[in-house]
This record gives C-alpha cells, structure tokens and sequence, in this order.
C-alpha cells in the first residue's frame, strides 16, 4: 500500500511539473509573438490584422477593429472569412501560397462593406510571419495589411489641387522658379518662368544663358555680379533688371539667388526666383514720372496676399498682412474682408464689396493706426470641388506716394516766403474755369502787385538781406489780404491774389489801397529801413477774359500800365488791349 501510494504521489508530481514546464514554454511563445506582432503593428498605421492558416483571427489593431465597429473579443479568434468582404480566403488560398513562395508577397484590391452602407475599396497585402519555437519548431501566420483607397484618392486629389493653387499663385505673382543641380548638372524651370521668358512649357531647354542674356547689355553685368557675389557670400542675393523676352516684350525683372554647399564646402546647387514686376514699375511711373523704381523701393516693398470666399470671409493670408492687420492666424476665422482693411470710407467700401475694381492704391490703416497705401490685383478662379476662391495679391506704394505728394508740394511753394507760386495759381484757374467757364454768374478777379525796389536792395545789401525783405514784405501783405483768397508769389517782385469776387468793384479798391497803405509804412531789416512802392493791375472775369491765359495775360498788362502811368492801381479794359496791339503792330512794320 505505502509503495503503491508513492507510486501515485510521484505520479502526480511528475505530471504537474510537466505540466507546468509545458504551460512556462507556452507562456514564453506567447510573450514572444506578442513582441513580435507588436513590432509589425507599431510600424503600420492602416487596418492590420494576423491571422494563423486556415483564416483565423489571432490578432488586429485599433484601426481594423474601428472598421468592423466591433470589440476585439468578437473579432478574435473568428475566422477571416466572416469579415464582410467579396474576397473568399478558401478560394484564394492556392494562389496566396504560390505568390507567397515566389514573391513572398501577396496583393488583391477588395471591396469591404462597411455597415452604413458604404462601399469601401481597400488593397490587401498579405506578407507570411513565421514564429521560432523551442526544438528548432516555427509557427506560421499571415500578417493582412488593408489601406483604405479612397482615403488615397483623396489625398492624391488634395495634392494635386494644391499645387494647382500654387501654379495660380505663381501665375498672379508673375513668379518664376528655377533650379540648377550642379550634381546631376541638370536645370530645372516653373511653368511661369517660361511665360515670363516668353516662351512656351518645353518649347526650349532651360539654360542660365538665356536667362542672362536676355537682359539688357546694361544691366548684364548687374546680373553677373549678383550671381558671383551670392556665390562668395553663400548668402541669397537680390537685384532688378529689365530683360528682351522671346515674345519682344520689355519687362522689369526682380530676381533673387542663393547656392548651396555642402559641409565640405562641395557646389550643389543654385535657385533663383524671377518675378515679373512690369505692373508694379509702370504704377509708380504713373504715380511720378519723376520717381523711378530704384533699389531701395524694391527691397522695401513686399506682397500682400488674402485669399478669402464668395462671401468675403477670409481663408488665409500671409505674414505680410497680419503685421500689418494685427489679426493672428488662430483669430482668421469667421473674419471678413472688411475686417481686414479696417475701417473704409463709403467710396472705398464700394470697391471692396462690390466689384473690387482696385483702379487707385486703397489705404490700409494698420493695427497701430498708421496709414498705408496698397495697389491690389484680383483674380478669382474655381476649385476642384466647384467653389470659387478669389485672390488679392497687393503691394505697398506708401513711400513712392509720400515722395510724390513732397514732390508736387515742393513744386508749388515758394521757397523763401513758402506761399504757393505761380504753378500753384495755374492749377487753381484751371481747375476753377474747368468747373465755372460756362457759368456767367461767377465772377472772379485777379490782382496783380508789382513791389519796386526789391533788386536794388539785393544788389546793395546782399541776397539774405533780400530775402528776408521779401519775407517780412509777404508776411505783411497775407496778413492783410490772404483772408480774401489764394495769395501767391508770382515771381521776384511780383504777386497775385485769386479772388472770387462779387460782380461790383468796390472791395477790389479797397484792397488794392489796404496794399498801397500798407507799403507806405518802412521795413526794417537788420538796422537798415526800406520803403517800397507798388503799382497794381487788375482783370475780371466773366467781363473782359474767357480763359485763365487772357485773365493772366490782362492782369500783368494792366500792372504794367500802372506801373507807366505811375498809378497805384489799375482795371484793364478793352481800349488798353487795342493800343498794346496797335503797339506791337508799329513794331513788326518799323522792322519790316
């Protein structure tokens, strides 16, 4: 009995440690598989799942399992075949096990039926995983990738649309690319590089000699060394040009360079961007024909771009206009294009939400309430998906503008009395007979006053004595009479008030003798006392002039008439202009 029991208990013993080494060896497989898989799954992010050969279900991810809609323990251990697919594994299998052992691999494009509803094309990789096991023994399971294909012609579709934008974009801007490889000594141009060029996508071979000597034999050599000096610096390099192109078009160029090097400093390659800015020089030609597209304008001068819907709600823009705007791209959304520009008088907004026809520069009031000039472009142009999307490309004309307006106020302002000058008087009659010439109700007068004596103190004590003469003698007359209308120096010893008068000549007397009394009274420069004397015509329209040239010309020959005379003021009529002209047909006989 006692040897049969330990027969037993040893029995026992045996079998559990057997037991307990096959359950060990099975645990340490598992662990091993489970790294295993664990290591293909990490690497893949589209729907995976393993399976062992007859189709069973050993293992799937978080994607595979949100395609079923199902948990993992309804999917695990299920065979394949239960996924709603047209692909049957059993009738597939013979030719699974043969591209397995000819290509290791094996591919199908399916259709998964998703339960919505929805047809799902997926393509199926399947790659064979074998599993070492203790005795030298291996396991062998299918490791089944799935990727979604619609997601992929999505994505291409997506792609492709960008670039289309990006073509647009480049077409808008009139920007051009280039690339030369000096590795694989091969050179590459942009579509819109071509069109600048003049020539059609592939008509030619691109070759950096036809980009440089295009250009105009004057600006070559500018050309040359903006390429040698972005070479030695390894820096980008800009420059301005103007260029022939095949078509015989003159255009102005912007073009930057930049190389690339190697850690050994080995050539690898160079880019350049060509931008067409004809329309941007042309605007400031039009803005000043005095003001030129120089160097400093360029490089101070940067787009702006706002991309935004048929509603006017902005999509995106670039750094540009969120410095300027202040508006950050996380606060884009839901902002109009109002929003953009700020606030616009109702001219101004009329342009923006109506037909943004941007014929002169718009201001943009930034966020610190500084005032910039913009000339934008449009151009609207429509999606793959249908919609429409407009574009505003602008640039910032403030400075030629602000050089413009210094400009013009400086060619019609007297420089020693600052009062407005005879340019300054010709604008304003043309604009007023532009405006009233047709109108017999309006009457208007111009007085000319001729001062004696301010060449003979210039030549006795000095021009600085002059002009401060001239300045004090201003000064008194437009304190006097300014009030009444435009007062201006005319010319050295000579100025005139625009006054629109009423049809009677009182007034006018009475300023042409607050001029005469005024005069009677001595100035006094630096110690030294001057007493001036004045001779005053005057010309009336509608009465005797039609034009501004008349109403000039009139005025100055009834000042000189006084001056003759020795009178101190003076109406022109017609019996003066009759004997000015018999006069001056006396003269053209007695040379005769």
């Amino acid at each position: 009995m006692v040897i049969f029991g330990a027969i037993v208990f040893f029995s026992l013993t045996g079998a559990i440690g057997y037991h307990l080494v096959k359950f060990k060896r099975r645990r340490e497989e598992w662990e091993q598989a489970e790294k295993m898989f664990q290591g293909v799954f990490n690497q893949v992010t589209d729907s995976i799942v393993v399976v062992d050969k007859e189709g069973i279900i050993y293992k799937a991810n978080e994607t595979f399992l949100k395609y079923q809609g199902k948990p993992a323990d309804k999917i695990i251990g299920k065979s394949i075949q239960r996924i709603p697919m047209d692909y049957v594994f059993e009738d597939e299998h013979d030719e699974l096990k043969k591209a397995i052992a000819e290509k290791g691999v094996f591919e199908k494009d399916i259709k998964f039926f998703h339960k919505s509803g929805e047809v799902i094309p997926i393509h199926l990789v399947f790659k064979p995983l074998k599993i070492g096991r203790k005795k030298g023994q291996e396991k062998s399971y299918m490791v089944v990738t799935g990727t979604d294909l619609k997601k992929t012609y999505e994505k291409d579709e997506y792609i492709s649309q960008q670039k289309e934008e990006l073509l647009e974009i480049q077409h808008l801007a009139h920007l051009g690319y280039w690339e030369m490889n000096y590795l694989t000594k091969k050179i590459y141009w942009s579509r819109e590089l071509y069109s600048i060029l003049g020539y059609e996508e592939g008509e030619v071979e691109p070759n950096l000699d036809i980009i440089y000597w295009m250009a105009y034999e004057d600006d070559q050599n500018r050309v040359w060394k903006a390429f040698l000096r972005a070479f030695q610096a390894q820096e980008k390099v800009d420059t301005h040009y103007r260029i022939k192109n095949n078509r015989g078009e003159i255009r102005d160029i912007y073009l930057r360079i930049r190389h690339y090097f190697t850690k050994d400093n080995e050539h690898l390659r160079t880019i350049g961007i060509l931008q067409d800015v004809t329309k941007q020089v042309d605007l400031r030609e039009e803005l000043n024909a005095q003001l030129i597209f120089t160097d400093k304008v360029l490089n101070n001068s940067r787009l702006l771009f706002i991309e935004f819907n048929s509603s006017f709600e902005v999509e995106s823009f670039n750094h540009v206009v969120q410095q300027l705007s202040g508006i950050t791209y996380d606060d884009i959304e839901n902002k109009s294009l109002r929003d953009i520009f700020g606030n616009l008088n109702r001219a101004h907004r009329k342009f923006v939400n109506e037909n943004l026809d941007f014929r002169r520069p718009l201001p943009f009031k930034d966020y610190r309430g500084d005032i910039h000039y913009i000339q934008w472009d449009h151009a609207t142009f429509s999606r793959r998906d249908g919609k429409n999307t407009n574009i505003l490309l602008g640039i910032d004309v403030t400075e030629t503008i602000e050089k413009r307006k210094a400009l013009e106020a400086a060619f019609i302002q007297d420089q020693v009395t600052k009062l407005p000058n005879r340019y300054k008087l010709e604008q304003v009659l043309e604009n007023y007979f532009n405006k009233n010439g047709n109108n017999s109700d309006k009457n208007l007068a111009l007085i000319f006053i001729h001062v004696e004596g301010i060449h003979v103190v210039g030549d006795a004590f000095g021009q600085d004595i002059e002009d401060q003469l001239v300045q004090s003698l201003s000064e008194r007359l437009y304190g006097a009479i300014g009030k009444y209308g435009l007062f201006v120096r005319r010319y050295t010893d000579q100025f005139v008030l625009f006054y629109p008068c009423d049809a009677g000549i009182k007034i006018i007397m009475e300023i042409c003798q607050l001029v005469v009394d005024l005069l009677k009274s001595p100035f006094v420069i630096e110690g030294n006392s001057f007493t001036l004397r004045n001779h005053i015509g005057i010309s009336k329209y509608p009465e005797y002039a039609n034009t501004k040239e008349d109403l000039i010309r009139f005025g100055s020959a009834a000042m000189h008439e006084a001056q003759r005379l020795n009178l101190d003021y003076y109406f022109y009529h017609e019996s003066l202009g009759k004997k000015l002209k018999s006069k001056v047909n006396g003269y053209e006989i007695n040379n005769n």
